[in-house]
């Protein structure tokens, strides 16, 4: 919330402030108190030098990381040279506590101080982080600090709500490379991340900055870059930390090359671990114990603290002890806690408790979600078969001693049922449908039989439901690691067929089947789930964009309606807007396609593929001059823009200008070589500059890297007609006809079937396809030229 927001003060139950402590076992727990910083700890930073108010602040946060595979934490199985370096220049908290092991949740927490019942983000996908809330970026924006943020995953993209305060939030994600959306596949390599967040902080050197750089390299699914992969051939995740410490080593290496890093406080943490078969969870999100909860935290100043510290910290005390490291008052209201007395003093008792939950089994199986307490020693688990460990004797979690040590688990207990008491939680921030948006759904056939579930209902126990959820990611693994999507698909049917009440099972076996172009099914798939859960944002899209890709009136009109719904959950959402502006596009609806790119821009105004757009349209409508500025500046917001510095060959075409149109391919290809529409148009420049050999190998390279697109195939098979190699010249029309069916060149594939047959003897078959092509020359006639 920016000073001019309105501050809504969370309504508390009575007397919540006066039960800030809860004394169990003679172990202090915090359940809510403002956060009170150590005055005469205050003042010994206040005289450090540099001053802290003249620091800047660099945030990292590292995707999915297990503190304990850094070789800081004490594994010695992965090499992390550059994550070791800033811990040996720092402080290194040891039991170190996320509140949620999902992304944005967790991300909520870390830069609000709130825990999740408290800021109402309980999931990724379908919450958002409310305007009201005062992030860690407003507040040092306020104070003076430039603010940029650099997002790895698309689950983190400014729409869900973290970008407040931020002036600059690189969160641009080129989703016309996905067939298919999930929170969890739309990323950016670690690399990619850091260009731009070395771009923006060389453009910020001279002022006072906070930078906040996030990687998800390291979540599911594993694939490193070389050599990475080479050096960790059997443990993938190794690899990635790897290659994310590698990424880390260049931020480092930047400040300190740029003489900044003696003036930066630097904090690098993660949004939560990975399981990796603990407990028989592959991943995460499912369970809330160790492996996916103690996350790395280090904490490195310009005035040379150093060590370890015992002390059980979480999440949320990132944002106020970086409020206190920069001399800024602290946020009132907030469930953080400033680790300043920690930072000073490696043997100071802070009495802190870290709070933990899941909704995750909730939201997508209907099971029990859980909530946890951990004090550094035990941790108590809340499920319908409640658990505690003693961490310091069983640290792997594997004796339940809740039967042995009651007064201690209940103890705990009553502590989280205080957290959760009526009146302090946060409504979240749904964007639930309207009346209106549910009846369309229902006309559309997409609403089954719904169970609202009673918030305050028990549900099955994850932990029994376990086998199940392993046949599930059974199933995944077929898909991601060993390529079978048909062993996938068969594998997620019997988990429906078991419990046909998951949503995510619906969802995730629609993306396979359209990957296995079978779209009836898809569709079938994509509707079940949002008979499940109708506001589903990403199952709306899905389905919009297959019934889209078909190509049919019919489905085009029904993907109109769905993204009509989508937009209705979220109408802030630039993408949708955007997807429905293209389609807009390919019905040849101009103006309509027009205003809702500039809906898209409105929602975004950084929105390169808005601009794209905005350009082709102009570009169809002669409006060459207002397209080149339009494109030009898509390119200049993303750079890597599919699409656009094809779009941009093509005005320099229109211009007279074939060498330029050349380059300008050449670039699209060198970033998107499935480009199909570039490697043509590059093919027809080098044939018109008389370059056979090239213009051959080119249409040769564009049926292997873009095999779903038909010219390739048809202008090489009219060179294998003219060549009298009739054979060849079948196969390829016949292969670019079944690739892509309906095109403005298909008429030709059509064509040059009819002249092999001619040339055979088989006039009936000839005529036969001549038919076939002028029918749907005349169904062309009628179709607007191709979009984007």
């Amino acid at each position: 919330m920016t000073p001019g927001k309105r501050r809504r003060t969370r309504a508390l139950g009575a007397g919540i402030a006066a039960l800030a402590l809860i004394v169990a076992g003679g172990v202090t727990f915090l359940i809510r108190q403002p956060p009170r910083s150590d005055e005469a700890a205050r003042r010994i930073v206040a005289r450090q030098h540099p001053a802290p108010g003249d620091l800047n602040v660099v945030v990292v946060t590292l995707d999915t990381t297990r503190a304990d595979r850094l070789r800081c934490y004490g594994f010695s199985g992965v090499e992390t040279p550059n994550i070791d370096g800033l811990a040996a220049e720092g402080v290194v908290f040891d039991a170190a506590t996320c509140t949620v092991p999902l992304t944005f949740p967790s991300h909520s927490s870390i830069f609000t101080g709130l825990v999740p019942p408290h800021h109402g983000v309980r999931d990724n996908g379908g919450f958002f982080l409310d305007d009201a809330k005062v992030t860690l970026a407003e507040r040092l924006k306020t104070a003076g600090w430039t603010t940029g943020a650099f997002i790895g995953a698309w689950v983190l993209e400014s729409k869900w709500g973290l970008a407040q305060g931020f002036d600059t939030y690189s969160d641009r994600f080129d989703l016309s490379r996905y067939k298919v959306i999930s929170l969890g596949t739309v990323q950016k390599p670690g690399d990619e991340v850091m260009d731009d967040a070395l771009r923006w902080l060389e453009s910020v050197r001279s002022r006072k900055f906070f930078a906040w750089v996030h990687l998800y390299d390291p979540h599911s699914p594993y694939d490193p870059p070389e050599p990475f992969r080479s050096r960790y051939p059997r443990q993938p995740y190794l690899g990635e930390i790897a290659y994310t410490d590698k990424v880390v080593g260049r931020l480092l290496g930047w400040l300190r090359e740029a003489g900044l890093m003696e003036r930066t406080l630097v904090v690098l943490t993660a949004d939560h671990g990975e399981s990796l078969g603990d407990h028989g969870e592959a991943t995460h999100s499912f369970f809330i114990y160790d492996s996916t909860t103690r996350v790395p935290l280090i904490v490195r100043t310009p005035w040379g603290w150093r060590g370890r510290r015992p002390a059980q910290v979480s999440s949320v005390d990132l944002m106020p002890t970086v409020l206190d490291l920069v001399g800024l008052p602290q946020q009132p209201g907030i469930d953080g806690r400033s680790l300043m007395r920690a930072l000073l003093d490696p043997s100071a008792d802070l009495g802190h408790v870290a709070y933990s939950e899941t909704y995750f089994p909730r939201y997508h199986f209907g099971w029990q979600h859980l909530r946890s307490l951990r004090d550094g020693q035990y941790l108590y688990v809340d499920a319908p078969q409640r658990e505690l460990y003693d961490l310091a004797q069983d640290p792997g979690e594997t004796t339940n001693i809740y039967d042995a040590h009651r007064k201690r688990a209940e103890d705990l207990r009553a502590a989280l049922n205080e957290l959760g008491r009526a009146g302090t939680e946060a409504t979240p921030d749904r964007r639930q449908l309207d009346p209106d948006t549910l009846q369309r759904l229902a006309a559309l056939g997409y609403v089954g039989n719904v169970i609202d579930v009673d918030p305050q209902a028990v549900l099955p126990d994850p932990k029994a439901e376990l086998k199940l959820f392993q046949m599930m990611n059974a199933a995944k693994n077929l898909a991601q690691d060993k390529d079978d999507l048909e062993g996938a698909v068969a594998t997620m049917r019997k988990v429906i067929a078991e419990d046909p009440g998951i949503m995510d099972a619906h969802l995730t076996l629609g993306n396979w089947l359209v990957r296995l172009k079978r779209p009836e099914e898809a569709i079938a798939a994509f509707k079940q789930a949002l008979a499940l859960k109708p506001d589903d944002d990403i199952a709306l899209g899905n389905l919009a964009h297959i019934l889209r890709a078909r190509g049919r009136t019919q489905d085009a009109l029904e993907a109109l309606e769905v993204f009509h719904t989508a937009l209705r959950v979220n109408p802030g959402n630039p993408q949708s807007w955007y997807q429905l502006a293209t389609l807009y596009l390919d019905l040849g609806r101009k103006g309509e396609a027009e205003a809702t790119f500039r809906e898209a821009l409105t929602a975004n105004p950084r929105m390169g593929a808005a601009y794209n757009g905005l350009g082709v349209i102009a570009f169809q409508q002669a409006r060459v001059a207002e397209a080149e500025g339009l494109v030009a500046k898509a390119i200049e917001l993303e750079p890597r823009l599919r699409t656009a510095l094809y779009n941009m060959g093509r005005i320099r075409e229109a211009r007279g200008d074939a060498a330029g149109a050349e380059q300008l391919y050449r670039r699209e290809l060198e970033t998107y070589p499935d480009n199909g529409r570039a490697r043509f148009n590059l093919a027809q420049l080098l044939r018109g500059r008389g370059d056979h050999a090239g213009y051959l190998a080119e249409l040769r390279t564009g049926i292997a890297q873009a095999p779903e697109f038909g010219p390739c195939y048809w202008y090489l098979a009219r060179e294998e007609l003219d060549g009298g190699r009739l054979d060849e010249a079948a196969d390829l029309a016949r292969r670019g006809l079944e690739a892509q069916p309906v095109s403005d060149v298909a008429p030709l594939g059509h064509y040059v079937l009819a002249d092999v047959y001619n040339r055979r003897g088989e006039p009936a078959k000839a005529q036969e396809e001549v038919s076939k092509a002028r029918k749907l020359e005349a169904a062309l006639r009628k179709k607007p030229p191709s979009a984007l």
